[in-house]
């Protein structure tokens, strides 16, 4: 749609947007986003020569070259270490040595069972102490879940401190839905013990059968799992380990703990019936578990990608927004139909392109906005966020003065764009201004259509999120005129994503980056426009967790 300085004032004021907020020499600029320039770094970025983008390989700091590249085109400076656009991100693949890792539970009559590796228990190996030994009591902590908030507080009267909490899983009712993923990560139960003093986390999932935990607990072993180490030795908390006093943390399986529970006078379907019921069920155990076990390491280097462009207040320039994207994807793997590169068209050099295009409007501006805006291509998404986990533990700029991070993840460019789905911006403001955004484009919004998908947990923003600063990702909307856009969607996910099939010429229209380019830019331009800095809502969840 053309839009002319008389219809761009109508839209303005009929929407509640002051034109100091959108001035309409910006909004008119964002109708210059070069969709030609974000498919020429789709091609680049998703071509065989990158051999899939993985970190720590030739095809990852080609892309990383590539991005400086760009940046210095624009005249984005650097904002990255040591006066560079690159921060160094040592990531850490910890897998378990199998033959020296062990694990017994003793009665307090003295009788004792040793546990089977891969059958019966799974740690993840520990990627700060090559060797671990541990005899601690066990106590059992229902949900494990600390969040009065929200109806659950299962480390009420309990003293777990210098213990192993055993842990019930379960999905939490009548929580929203993002509120529901984060309760589910095993850092999370991890973080709650962690604050009250135990030194390790069992976790049993009520609903996983024998067979499904042995096939994921040896995937696990034979795969390890993967953090970033700081230059110090810690790690960054990852989705799977915390880190710190943290001894051992692991699962174990139905199995394994209706025997503990029996061997304590307890029955587990009962503890089931009640928790479902919301009953508090947490108590102290009369057995120990005793073990130990050694970590082997496999350490790379890779690298976050960082331009900035100063903002022109002299006050809130100090202040940052952030555009994010993930660099990465899945480099060579498993051949499909003959190919073996992955090359991640959709995932994510379509985002990362977008990001590109957005920071080029920015370098056009005639006036800069008042925050300064950060550039950020991030490592090691598709490793359990690893480079935005460790920017947002460790920025290049002081964390106090990041406002907002906008992330771009898989747009999915396969139809024209009428409605979108902000994750993550119901948790802040970002919510008006993203309502604000979206109704100078036409923009419908709507929830996230795939809950179950779990995308808000997925995507870099989270990163932010879990460090306190407030973030979203937004997401095609499936309200479009093409009906079947959401089993078009589903058709495309199941015969391409993660696959070497994610090719550009796969499921591209490229007329739809533009406005999906312009919707992102409005949000981050009001965010740095706007004397109130981003916030969280004062009830939400998150803002709750951090007041803890």
């Amino acid at each position: 749609m053309k839009i002319n300085k008389l219809s761009t004032l109508f839209l303005l004021i009929s929407f509640g947007i002051s034109a100091q907020e959108v001035p309409s020499e910006v909004l008119k600029l964002t109708e210059n986003i070069d969709t030609n320039k974000i498919k020429a770094h789709v091609a680049y970025l998703s071509s065989d020569a990158l051999l899939g983008r993985k970190p720590g390989k030739p095809g990852y700091q080609m892309a990383v070259d590539y991005v400086i590249k760009e940046y210095k085109s624009m005249g984005i400076l650097p904002a990255g270490e040591n006066g560079g656009y690159t921060q160094k991100v040592n990531l850490r693949n910890s897998k378990l040595v199998k033959e020296k890792t062990s694990l017994s539970f003793t009665q307090s009559d003295g009788s004792s069972k040793k546990l089977t590796l891969g059958e019966d228990y799974l740690f993840y190996a520990n990627p700060e102490k090559a060797k671990v030994d541990f005899n601690a009591p066990l106590v059992f902590v229902g949900s494990g879940i600390d969040a009065p908030e929200l109806g659950f507080n299962d480390y009420k009267n309990i003293d777990v401190k210098g213990k192993i909490c055993v842990v019930l899983q379960k999905s939490p009712d009548n929580v929203p839905a993002n509120v529901k993923l984060h309760l589910r990560y095993p850092s999370t139960y991890q973080d709650y013990a962690l604050k009250h003093g135990a030194v390790g986390v069992l976790l049993c999932n009520y609903e996983n059968n024998t067979a499904r935990f042995k096939v994921g607990a040896n995937l696990s072993i034979q795969g390890g799992s993967n953090v970033s180490i700081k230059p110090d030795g810690k790690l960054t908390p990852s989705a799977n380990y915390m880190g710190g006093n943290m001894q051992l943390a692991g699962s174990i399986t139905v199995d394994v703990l209706k025997d503990l529970m029996k061997a304590n006078g307890l029955n587990l379907e009962e503890i089931w019936k009640s928790l479902e019921k919301g009953n508090y069920v947490s108590q102290n155990l009369k057995t120990t578990a005793t073990g130990s076990y050694e970590s082997i390491y496999s350490d790379i280097d890779s690298y976050n990608v960082i331009g900035k462009i100063e903002g022109t207040d002299k006050k809130l320039k100090k202040e940052y927004v952030i555009h994010s994207a993930h660099l990465d994807h899945l480099g060579v793997g498993k051949a499909i139909e003959g190919d073996s590169i992955y090359n991640g068209a959709h995932d994510n050099a379509s985002g990362v392109a977008a990001a590109l295009e957005i920071a080029r409007t920015y370098s056009q501006l005639t006036i800069k906005p008042k925050r300064s805006m950060l550039f950020l291509m991030c490592t090691a998404e598709e490793m359990g966020l690893l480079g935005s986990a460790y920017f947002a533990n460790n920025p290049t700029v002081p964390k106090k003065d990041i406002v907002v991070d906008v992330n771009t993840d898989m747009p999915t460019f396969l139809a024209q764009l009428e409605s979108i789905a902000p994750l993550g911006a119901e948790h802040s403001t970002l919510e008006d201004i993203t309502k604000k955004a979206a109704k100078l484009l036409n923009l419908s919004i709507e929830t996230d259509p795939e809950p179950t998908e779990g995308r808000f947990v997925r995507s870099d923003q989270y990163s932010f999120v879990k460090a306190g600063i407030p973030a979203l990702h937004v997401k095609f909307g499936h309200i479009n005129s093409n009906k079947n856009l959401a089993e078009d969607v589903k058709k495309w996910r199941a015969a391409h994503y993660h696959k070497p099939s994610d090719q550009i010429e796969n499921g591209f229209v490229w007329s739809a980056s533009r406005k999906y380019a312009q919707v992102n830019f409005l949000i981050s331009y009001m965010a740095a426009q706007d004397k109130k800095r981003v916030s969280w809502k004062k009830d939400d969840f998150f803002y709750l967790r951090l007041k803890k």
